[in-house]
């Protein structure tokens, strides 16, 4: 029976009291617990890394593509880009030929190779003159597949600009590079 007074410690309580000194582990014995919570972590935090990475990655080629769109649409307003020169004294003739097209030289521009970008030119409020604006859009698709083949999404960049000279350089229309020079 347990007196009223009597601690665990003490020598008339009923409990006994265990050294603990038998109980020691030796040295190192548990050094092989962080590896294990090591390599529980690892995955999910390389999978974290990577995800951030492919941002990035996708983040610096959608800047690209809107520096892209700017240009293009700057192209555009002034009717002239540096693949059809002004070659005749009449600002309204086409003297860059049927092969060097204002969405063709946009979507040839030094772009990383991942990118394969479709070029739209469009006139949204009607006629290509002075006034109207020019939308160019600059897209391509965009794989995240840094460890796995996760998803492919959309990248779009949308310019509009209002048309400073008449449009006879260029003609709406989409263009998707097979080859570029």
């Amino acid at each position: 029976m347990i007196e009223p007074g009597a601690s665990d410690n003490s020598p008339r309580g009923s409990v006994r009291a265990r050294r603990l000194s038998s109980l020691r582990r030796g040295p190192g014995s548990e050094s092989g617990q962080a590896t294990v919570e090591f390599a529980l972590i690892l995955i999910p935090l390389l999978i974290l890394v990577v995800g951030v990475i492919q941002f990035g990655i996708g983040l610096n080629y959608w800047l690209d593509m809107n520096r892209l769109s700017n240009q293009g649409a700057r192209w555009a307003v002034v009717n002239a880009y540096p693949g059809c020169g002004l070659g005749t004294s009449d600002p309204n003739t086409l003297s860059c030929g049927t092969t060097t097209s204002l969405q063709r030289y946009i979507a040839c521009q030094r772009l990383p190779n991942a990118l394969k970008p479709t070029v739209n030119i469009t006139f949204p409020n009607g006629p290509n003159t002075f006034g109207n604006p020019v939308q160019v859009e600059v897209s391509s698709p965009y794989k995240l597949s840094a460890i796995m083949k996760l998803a492919t999404i959309s990248l779009t960049a949308r310019t509009t600009m209002r048309i400073e000279q008449n449009a006879v350089r260029y003609q709406a229309g989409s263009f998707t590079p097979t080859s570029c020079p």
